[in-house]
C-alpha cells in the first residue's frame, strides 16, 4: 500500500514538472512575439564571400654577419705584383687573391739552387779523388807486402832501404785515402746545408702567393698593385658565405 502511494506521488511530481516546463517556454515565445511583431524584417550585417590570400608580410630591418670573418695576411715582406680580385668578388678555397714580388727571396732562392750544384759537383770530384787514392793505395800495398815476403824468404835479396821505401809509400797512400773520404764528408754535408737552404728559400717563395683560406667573399681591400706589404700586415679580408 505504501508503495503505491510513492508511485502516484512521483507521478505527480512528473505531470507539474512538465506543465511548468512548457508554460515557461510559451511564455517566452510571446514575449519575442512582442519586441519582433509580425512582418517585421531582422537587420542582420553580412559580408560577400571573396577569395584571397590569408598570409600577412611584416618588413623589418635586420644586418647580415658572416659566418666566418677573417683577414688574410702575407707571411713575408714584398711589392705586390698582381692583384686578381676586387671587393665583392666570390672566391674558392685556395684561389690566388694576390702575387708579392720580393727580389732579395728570388736571388737567394737562386743563389741555394747554385750552392746545390756546386756541392753535387764537390761530391763527383770527392767520389773520383777516392777512387784515385784507394787504387794507389792497393798498389802501393801490393808492392810492400811483395818486397816484405821477398825480404824474409831470402835475407840480402831486397835491400832493407826499398823494403823501408815501399812501407812509408803503402802507408802514405793509405792517408790520402783518409783525407780524399774526410773530404767526401765534407762535400756531402755541404749538399745538406745548401739542399736544406734551397728547401727553405722554396717554402718562402711560395709565400708570396696570398690564398684565400675558405670559399668566401672579399668584402675589404687594403692595398693596391705596387703596394709594399710587410709580413704579417692585412691584405684582403674575405668573409665565408656558408
Amino acid at each position: 500500500m505504501l508503495r503505491k502511494k510513492l508511485i502516484w506521488i512521483l507521478a505527480a511530481v512528473v505531470v507539474i514538472g512538465v506543465s511548468a516546463s512548457r508554460w515557461l517556454a510559451h511564455s517566452a515565445t510571446e514575449a519575442d512575439d512582442a519586441e519582433h511583431p509580425a512582418g517585421e524584417m531582422v537587420v542582420a550585417a553580412v559580408a560577400r564571400v571573396q577569395r584571397g590570400p590569408i598570409d600577412n608580410t611584416l618588413t623589418i630591418a635586420g644586418e647580415f654577419k658572416p659566418f666566418q670573418d677573417v683577414d688574410v695576411h702575407a707571411k713575408v715582406a714584398g711589392y705586390i705584383k698582381k692583384i686578381y680580385v676586387d671587393v665583392g668578388d666570390h672566391v674558392k678555397q685556395g684561389q690566388t687573391l694576390a702575387v708579392l714580388e720580393v727580389p732579395e727571396l728570388a736571388a737567394q732562392l737562386t743563389g741555394a739552387d747554385a750552392q746545390v750544384r756546386r756541392s753535387k759537383e764537390e761530391i763527383r770530384r770527392a767520389q773520383s779523388d777516392v777512387q784515385r787514392a784507394e787504387s794507389a793505395h792497393a798498389a802501393a800495398h801490393s808492392m810492400y807486402l811483395r818486397l816484405k815476403q821477398a825480404s824474409e824468404q831470402q835475407k840480402g835479396l831486397v835491400a832493407q832501404q826499398e823494403v823501408d821505401d815501399a812501407q812509408a809509400k803503402d802507408l802514405e797512400t793509405e792517408a790520402q785515402v783518409s783525407s780524399a773520404q774526410a773530404a767526401l764528408s765534407g762535400a756531402q754535408q755541404q749538399l745538406e746545408m745548401a739542399d736544406a737552404n734551397e728547401k727553405q728559400f722554396g717554402a718562402m717563395s711560395a709565400y708570396t702567393r696570398i690564398v684565400a683560406p675558405f670559399d668566401g667573399v672579399v668584402t675589404v681591400r687594403h692595398a693596391d698593385t705596387d703596394f709594399f706589404q710587410l709580413a704579417g700586415d692585412s691584405n684582403r679580408q674575405n668573409r665565408g658565405n656558408f
